[in-house]
Protein backbone atom coordinates (compact mmCIF):
# COMPACT_ATOMS: atom_id res chain seq x y z
CA UNK A 1 0.00 0.00 0.00
CA UNK A 2 1.13 3.37 -0.83
CA UNK A 3 2.43 5.79 1.81
CA UNK A 4 -0.23 8.32 3.23
CA UNK A 5 0.45 11.97 2.01
CA UNK A 6 -1.93 14.34 4.27
CA UNK A 7 -2.10 18.32 3.89
CA UNK A 8 -3.94 19.13 7.20
CA UNK A 9 -3.15 18.00 11.18
CA UNK A 10 -5.72 15.88 12.03
CA UNK A 11 -6.30 13.82 8.67
CA UNK A 12 -3.90 10.83 10.03
CA UNK A 13 -6.07 10.05 13.12
CA UNK A 14 -9.15 10.13 11.34
CA UNK A 15 -7.75 7.51 8.75
CA UNK A 16 -6.27 5.82 11.88
CA UNK A 17 -9.93 5.61 12.91
CA UNK A 18 -10.80 4.12 10.17
CA UNK A 19 -8.45 1.53 9.93
CA UNK A 20 -9.29 0.61 13.23
CA UNK A 21 -13.18 0.17 12.09
CA UNK A 22 -12.61 -1.77 9.24
CA UNK A 23 -9.68 -3.88 11.33
CA UNK A 24 -12.62 -4.91 13.81
CA UNK A 25 -15.25 -5.62 11.07
CA UNK A 26 -12.19 -7.42 8.65
CA UNK A 27 -13.22 -4.74 5.88
CA UNK A 28 -10.70 -3.00 4.03
CA UNK A 29 -9.64 0.61 4.20
CA UNK A 30 -11.70 1.48 1.55
CA UNK A 31 -14.79 -0.11 2.15
CA UNK A 32 -14.82 1.08 5.98
CA UNK A 33 -14.21 4.73 4.42
CA UNK A 34 -17.52 4.19 1.99
CA UNK A 35 -19.26 3.27 5.28
CA UNK A 36 -17.94 6.09 6.88
CA UNK A 37 -19.78 8.24 4.48
CA UNK A 38 -22.97 6.23 4.61
CA UNK A 39 -23.10 6.11 8.12
CA UNK A 40 -21.95 10.40 8.26
CA UNK A 41 -25.05 11.03 5.66
CA UNK A 42 -27.34 8.92 8.22
CA UNK A 43 -25.75 11.16 11.00
CA UNK A 44 -27.01 14.23 8.96
CA UNK A 45 -30.13 13.28 8.07
CA UNK A 46 -32.33 13.42 10.93
CA UNK A 47 -33.12 9.73 11.08
CA UNK A 48 -34.42 9.53 7.35
CA UNK A 49 -31.47 7.37 6.51
CA UNK A 50 -31.73 5.00 9.02
CA UNK A 51 -31.63 1.90 6.63
CA UNK A 52 -28.46 2.74 5.08
CA UNK A 53 -27.11 2.78 8.91
CA UNK A 54 -28.36 -0.50 9.53
CA UNK A 55 -27.17 -2.11 6.13
CA UNK A 56 -23.60 -0.70 7.33
CA UNK A 57 -24.04 -1.76 10.57
CA UNK A 58 -24.80 -5.55 9.65
CA UNK A 59 -21.79 -5.82 7.42
CA UNK A 60 -19.84 -7.28 11.13
CA UNK A 61 -19.74 -3.15 12.33
CA UNK A 62 -21.08 -4.79 15.74
CA UNK A 63 -19.07 -7.76 16.96
CA UNK A 64 -17.04 -7.08 20.28
CA UNK A 65 -17.50 -5.86 23.55
CA UNK A 66 -19.40 -2.44 23.68
CA UNK A 67 -16.69 0.02 23.29
CA UNK A 68 -14.60 -1.78 21.14
CA UNK A 69 -16.60 -2.53 17.81
CA UNK A 70 -15.95 -1.12 14.54
CA UNK A 71 -19.03 0.59 14.86
CA UNK A 72 -18.09 2.92 17.83
CA UNK A 73 -14.88 3.43 15.84
CA UNK A 74 -16.58 4.52 12.92
CA UNK A 75 -18.74 7.04 14.98
CA UNK A 76 -15.74 8.11 17.04
CA UNK A 77 -14.23 8.61 13.38
CA UNK A 78 -17.99 11.24 12.47
CA UNK A 79 -16.92 13.69 15.59
CA UNK A 80 -13.45 13.61 15.30
CA UNK A 81 -14.50 14.92 11.09
CA UNK A 82 -16.69 17.36 12.75
CA UNK A 83 -14.26 18.86 15.40
CA UNK A 84 -11.56 19.07 13.10
CA UNK A 85 -13.48 20.78 10.15
CA UNK A 86 -15.27 23.46 12.95
CA UNK A 87 -11.58 23.86 14.09
CA UNK A 88 -9.76 24.03 10.61
CA UNK A 89 -12.50 25.07 8.43
CA UNK A 90 -10.57 22.77 5.53
CA UNK A 91 -11.77 19.85 3.55
CA UNK A 92 -10.48 17.49 5.50
CA UNK A 93 -12.64 14.97 4.00
CA UNK A 94 -10.95 15.61 0.44
CA UNK A 95 -7.60 15.21 1.77
CA UNK A 96 -8.13 11.92 3.81
CA UNK A 97 -9.55 10.57 0.19
CA UNK A 98 -6.60 11.63 -1.83
CA UNK A 99 -3.93 10.98 0.63
CA UNK A 100 -5.24 7.99 2.86
CA UNK A 101 -7.95 6.14 0.26
CA UNK A 102 -7.64 6.55 -3.91
CA UNK A 103 -4.02 8.28 -3.83
CA UNK A 104 -4.20 9.82 -7.02
CA UNK A 105 -6.20 6.52 -8.58
CA UNK A 106 -6.74 6.99 -12.34
CA UNK A 107 -5.90 10.83 -12.28
CA UNK A 108 -7.87 11.17 -9.48
CA UNK A 109 -6.40 14.43 -7.87
CA UNK A 110 -8.69 17.26 -5.92
CA UNK A 111 -7.90 21.03 -6.69
CA UNK A 112 -5.64 22.53 -4.26
CA UNK A 113 -7.92 24.99 -2.09
CA UNK A 114 -6.22 27.61 -2.84
CA UNK A 115 -6.63 27.40 -6.56
CA UNK A 116 -10.25 26.72 -5.75
CA UNK A 117 -10.34 29.92 -3.77
CA UNK A 118 -8.82 32.26 -6.15
CA UNK A 119 -10.86 31.26 -8.83
CA UNK A 120 -14.12 31.48 -6.37
CA UNK A 121 -12.79 35.02 -5.84
CA UNK A 122 -12.38 35.94 -9.86
CA UNK A 123 -15.94 34.60 -10.02
CA UNK A 124 -17.97 35.98 -7.15
CA UNK A 125 -18.57 39.18 -9.00
CA UNK A 126 -20.17 38.14 -12.30
CA UNK A 127 -22.74 35.91 -9.67
CA UNK A 128 -26.22 37.59 -9.82
CA UNK A 129 -28.40 37.28 -6.94
CA UNK A 130 -29.37 34.12 -6.25
CA UNK A 131 -27.43 32.43 -8.81
CA UNK A 132 -27.05 28.79 -9.08
CA UNK A 133 -23.37 27.67 -8.96
CA UNK A 134 -23.10 24.29 -10.94
CA UNK A 135 -19.23 22.34 -10.42
CA UNK A 136 -19.70 19.12 -13.06
CA UNK A 137 -16.70 17.38 -11.85
CA UNK A 138 -17.25 17.96 -7.85
CA UNK A 139 -14.95 16.00 -6.21
CA UNK A 140 -15.31 16.84 -2.45
CA UNK A 141 -17.08 19.96 -2.80
CA UNK A 142 -14.50 22.05 -2.58
CA UNK A 143 -14.87 24.67 -5.27
CA UNK A 144 -18.23 25.28 -3.78
CA UNK A 145 -17.50 25.84 -0.61
CA UNK A 146 -15.12 28.24 -1.62
CA UNK A 147 -17.65 30.02 -3.39
CA UNK A 148 -19.72 30.22 -0.48
CA UNK A 149 -17.23 31.91 1.57
CA UNK A 150 -17.25 34.43 -1.16
CA UNK A 151 -20.42 34.78 -1.85
CA UNK A 152 -23.08 34.06 0.56
CA UNK A 153 -26.63 32.75 -0.99
CA UNK A 154 -27.06 31.23 -3.99
CA UNK A 155 -27.72 27.82 -5.11
CA UNK A 156 -24.92 25.50 -5.03
CA UNK A 157 -24.94 22.67 -7.26
CA UNK A 158 -22.53 19.35 -7.67
CA UNK A 159 -22.04 16.68 -9.33
CA UNK A 160 -19.59 13.65 -10.01
CA UNK A 161 -19.53 10.41 -11.61
CA UNK A 162 -17.59 8.63 -8.09
CA UNK A 163 -20.63 7.90 -5.66
CA UNK A 164 -18.00 8.82 -2.58
CA UNK A 165 -17.00 12.31 -4.32
CA UNK A 166 -21.09 12.69 -4.55
CA UNK A 167 -21.22 11.91 -0.61
CA UNK A 168 -18.00 14.09 0.75
CA UNK A 169 -19.78 17.07 -1.46
CA UNK A 170 -22.88 16.08 0.25
CA UNK A 171 -21.58 16.13 3.81
CA UNK A 172 -19.00 19.02 3.75
CA UNK A 173 -22.10 20.91 2.36
CA UNK A 174 -24.69 19.78 5.10
CA UNK A 175 -21.81 20.32 8.11
CA UNK A 176 -22.00 23.43 7.11
CA UNK A 177 -25.32 23.76 6.49
CA UNK A 178 -25.08 25.05 2.87
CA UNK A 179 -28.07 24.95 0.65
CA UNK A 180 -27.35 23.08 -2.70
CA UNK A 181 -27.43 19.90 -4.45
CA UNK A 182 -25.08 17.13 -5.03
CA UNK A 183 -25.36 14.80 -7.82
CA UNK A 184 -24.71 10.87 -8.72
CA UNK A 185 -23.90 10.98 -12.75
CA UNK A 186 -22.40 11.97 -15.55
CA UNK A 187 -22.72 15.23 -16.30
CA UNK A 188 -21.99 15.44 -19.90
CA UNK A 189 -24.86 13.40 -20.47
CA UNK A 190 -27.43 14.89 -17.54
CA UNK A 191 -27.42 11.97 -16.01
CA UNK A 192 -28.23 11.63 -12.51
CA UNK A 193 -28.77 8.67 -10.94
CA UNK A 194 -29.06 9.91 -7.16
CA UNK A 195 -29.12 13.08 -5.33
CA UNK A 196 -29.13 14.57 -2.13
CA UNK A 197 -30.49 18.05 -1.03
CA UNK A 198 -28.43 19.75 2.04
CA UNK A 199 -29.52 22.56 4.19
CA UNK A 200 -32.06 22.23 7.22
CA UNK A 201 -34.97 20.58 6.55
CA UNK A 202 -38.31 19.79 8.64
CA UNK A 203 -37.38 16.74 9.49
CA UNK A 204 -35.16 18.32 11.83
CA UNK A 205 -31.67 16.79 9.41
CA UNK A 206 -29.53 18.68 7.00
CA UNK A 207 -29.37 16.50 4.72
CA UNK A 208 -31.88 14.35 2.50
CA UNK A 209 -32.54 12.35 -0.92
CA UNK A 210 -33.64 14.95 -3.19
CA UNK A 211 -37.13 14.46 -4.82
CA UNK A 212 -37.53 14.00 -8.68
CA UNK A 213 -39.28 16.77 -9.17
CA UNK A 214 -36.34 18.98 -7.86
CA UNK A 215 -34.21 18.17 -10.20
CA UNK A 216 -35.55 19.54 -13.37
CA UNK A 217 -33.14 22.79 -13.91
CA UNK A 218 -30.45 22.06 -11.40
CA UNK A 219 -28.40 19.79 -13.89
CA UNK A 220 -26.95 21.10 -17.77
CA UNK A 221 -27.65 20.57 -20.74
CA UNK A 222 -26.23 17.31 -21.86
CA UNK A 223 -23.29 18.35 -24.13
CA UNK A 224 -24.31 15.05 -26.48
CA UNK A 225 -27.03 12.49 -26.88
CA UNK A 226 -26.35 9.55 -24.43
CA UNK A 227 -27.47 6.41 -25.24
CA UNK A 228 -30.25 4.57 -23.40
CA UNK A 229 -29.12 2.13 -20.70
CA UNK A 230 -30.47 -0.39 -18.27
CA UNK A 231 -29.08 1.06 -15.65
CA UNK A 232 -31.24 1.55 -12.24
CA UNK A 233 -31.48 4.77 -11.47
CA UNK A 234 -31.80 5.55 -7.46
CA UNK A 235 -34.02 8.42 -8.46
CA UNK A 236 -37.38 8.48 -10.51
CA UNK A 237 -36.51 10.07 -14.54
CA UNK A 238 -36.47 13.36 -14.21
CA UNK A 239 -37.66 16.14 -16.98
CA UNK A 240 -34.92 18.08 -19.28
CA UNK A 241 -34.73 21.28 -18.05
CA UNK A 242 -36.39 23.67 -20.45
CA UNK A 243 -33.26 25.88 -21.48
CA UNK A 244 -29.48 25.88 -20.80
CA UNK A 245 -28.13 26.94 -16.91
CA UNK A 246 -25.79 29.60 -16.51
CA UNK A 247 -22.79 28.87 -15.43
CA UNK A 248 -20.40 31.22 -14.31
CA UNK A 249 -17.31 32.18 -16.13
CA UNK A 250 -14.03 31.90 -14.48
CA UNK A 251 -11.87 33.43 -17.08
Amino acid sequence: MPREQFHYDGSQRLCDLIDEAGQRAGLSRGQAFEDFLACSLAALSGQQMEDEYLAVVRKGYTGGNPGRRGIDALTQAFGTLVDLMEATRRDILGDLFQGGITYGEAGQFLTPEEICQLMAALSVDEAPPNAKVFDPCSGSGRMLLAYAEQCQGGELIGQDIDLRCVRMTAINLALRNLYGFALWGNSLSSEVKLAYRTGFNMHGGVIRYAHPDELADKRPAPVAPARSSPATSATAPVSQPSGPVTQLHLF
